[in-house]
């Protein structure tokens, strides 16, 4: 407390400091004169005091007629104003509130219960508060807690009830009233036993004893039970799934809990599905006795089906058995034919029409040369032109007659070791020889290249290429220009390794593809296992033909010497390699 007592009153305010609660001392003007610790630590906060403040500024909800001295008192107050516990809301000394509970006493001399404090009024009012902070809360929370519990029994589709440990009711939920026909009001106080657990489901009695709920009861064991029978209010047999179970107050047991399922609904299902599956299995019988006789029926008609189709199947291969017969011996004899004929134009083109062609070009070279200068200039030089006719149509003819043998396999390709610059040389001589003299220009870049190829076949290939692209075909003739204009007539062929192969580009005005030069040059490059490509060049009317071919057991690119570099053309610089991705070609250029 906070005066200075004599020794007798010092023990008291002692005991009063170690109360739980608050305890707090009013005078006749409704001011605090004085409180124990645990009054001041519940309403004074840091920089206020509770000693001398107002009680109603403390407690506004205090009836302020029992204070004394107050004119209107209560007519039902106890001779020494003693009130019972009230509930109402304190308020600290900063303003902030808190949930109290009031009791008040009056003493009638202020030195009864505080000697020489120095208050020296003739009455007081003495009040106990308890603070309620965590007690309304732990209220507020089994009041929640119960609401709950109540909102799930009467959600529950399962009948609840409780027991004493009398077995007599104390709790039902809504479901198990209406489950076994009764108003919950009509259950209380009743044993649960004698009411729904009488009897077993043959009518004999079942007694108290051997039922589940006494046994829990008894032991506090748990007990499941299916297909328990209970008893409706109309006498009419409930079957249910039961469990029983133990309700205890810490080690005590003070009731159980009885807990059970109506079963009607699931047995009704259970023989609806009885009779769905009985249904179900006749029907399944009917369908495998109609699906028996269909199918021995199908089989019957698939066999006979089946001996029709093969009788049918026999007559047909007979029938295509002959057919092809007959277009086998057709076929035989039309390969004869052609064979035939294939033979007579061979012997045409190399015996009966060779020979003569050799023998007018002959003369006709004999008639040119005019040795005594016996005709005109004119003449001569028509003599000349049917010369080199003839000339290019024996080499057409030995050509082409070659490149037959080698396609049907009467000739092989005869590898050998040779330097390509002279391969690419011969082929430029044989496509002038083809093309005609004086009617294109050439530029041949071909370094000492060593490949192991058939050089004659190559050469013919490279002169056929070059004749293809120069625009003469098989006649000798060459096609007109679509402008009418000039169009150059050079004829580029560049050779050079790239790895394991040999590649050789040709380019020229024409864009080639003629029916007889181009299939003598591809049965040649395949023979020689290598491949011909064809690329369109920007900005050029004409195209490129590239032409690999393996170099084989050849040393590739070797140092030559100047006499072999002169067997093509002489030698320039070297030039950048053209636009289409080509080889670079040197720039030799020479009219043949």
């Amino acid at each position: 407390m906070s005066s200075r007592p004599s020794r007798g009153a010092a023990r008291l305010a002692a005991i009063l400091d170690a109360l739980p609660d608050a305890l707090v001392l009013v005078n006749a003007n409704g001011t605090v004169v004085n409180a124990n610790t645990i009054a001041l630590e519940a309403f004074e906060t840091p920089g206020t005091a509770l000693v001398g403040r107002g009680l109603l500024d403390l407690l506004p909800q205090f009836d302020s007629r029992l204070i004394p001295g107050s004119m209107r008192r209560p007519d039902h107050i106890d001779p020494r104003a003693r009130t019972k516990p009230t509930r109402m809301v304190a308020r600290r000394t900063d303003g902030s509130e808190f949930p109290v509970e009031v009791t008040s006493a009056n003493l009638e001399t202020g030195q009864q219960a505080y000697d020489t404090y120095g208050y020296t009024g003739d009455e007081l009012l003495m009040l106990v508060v308890r603070d309620l902070s965590g007690t309304v809360d732990t209220e507020a929370e089994l009041a929640r807690s119960q609401r709950q519990t109540e909102m799930i029994l009467r959600a529950a589709s399962e009948g609840v009830v409780g027991t004493d440990t009398d077995g007599r009711i104390v709790l039902v939920n809504p479901a198990a009233a209406q489950i076994l026909g009764y108003r919950a009001g009509e259950l209380g106080g009743r044993e649960l036993h004698t009411l729904v657990l009488h009897s077993r489901a043959d009518g004999s009695p079942f007694p108290y004893d051997e039922s589940p709920l006494a046994d829990t009861l008894r032991s506090g064991r748990k007990h499941r039970v299916r297909g328990q029978v209970l008893f409706a209010k109309s006498g009419d047999q409930l079957p249910v799934d039961l469990t029983t179970a133990p309700v205890r107050d810490g080690d005590q047991l003070v009731g159980a809990v009885m807990t059970f399922t109506d079963r009607r609904p699931y047995d009704a299902l259970v023989k609806e599905h009885e009779e769905a599956e009985r249904r179900h299995a006749e029907e399944l019988e009917r369908l495998a006795e109609e699906h028996a006789a269909e199918l021995t029926a199908l089989r019957q008609r698939h066999v006979a089906e089946l001996e029709e189709l093969k009788e049918q199947h026999a007559e047909e291969i007979a029938a295509d058995a002959d057919r092809y017969a007959a277009l086998g011996e057709r076929e035989k004899d039309r390969y004869e034919a052609i064979a035939g004929r294939h033979e007579q134009l061979l012997t045409l083109l190399g015996d009966s029409l060779r020979g003569p062609l050799d023998e007018l070009r002959r003369e006709l070279a004999a008639l040119a040369s005019d040795d005594a200068g016996q005709l005109w200039p004119e003449a001569n030089q028509v003599l000349h032109h049917l010369s080199a006719g003839y000339s290019r149509i024996t080499t057409l003819i030995d050509n082409v007659l070659g490149y037959q043998r080698l396609d049907v396999g009467n000739e092989q390709v005869a590898r050998t070791k040779v330097m390509l610059d002279a391969v690419v040389a011969a082929g430029v001589d044989g496509a002038v020889e083809l093309i005609g003299p004086g009617r294109v220009q050439f530029a041949v870049h071909a370094p000492p290249i060593e490949a192991e190829v058939d050089p004659r076949l190559l050469a013919t290939a490279l002169a056929h290429l070059v004749a293809d692209v120069a625009g003469v075909d098989a006649t000798g003739n060459s096609p007109v220009s679509a402008t009418g204009g000039y169009l150059d007539n050079t004829v580029v062929v560049a050779a050079a390794q790239r790895g394991e192969v040999v590649r050789i580009e040709v380019r020229g005005p024409y864009a080639g593809g003629d029916p007889v030069h181009e299939p003598i040059v591809r049965g040649i490059v395949r023979a020689h296992g290598g491949v011909l490509q064809t690329h369109d060049v920007p900005g050029m009317s004409g195209s490129a033909f590239v032409l690999e071919v393996p170099i084989g057991g050849g040393a590739g690119a070797v140092t030559a010497q100047g006499a072999e570099l002169a067997q093509i053309a002489p030698a320039v610089p070297d030039a950048p390699a053209d636009s289409a991705g080509g080889v670079g070609v040197q720039g030799t250029v020479a009219v043949r």
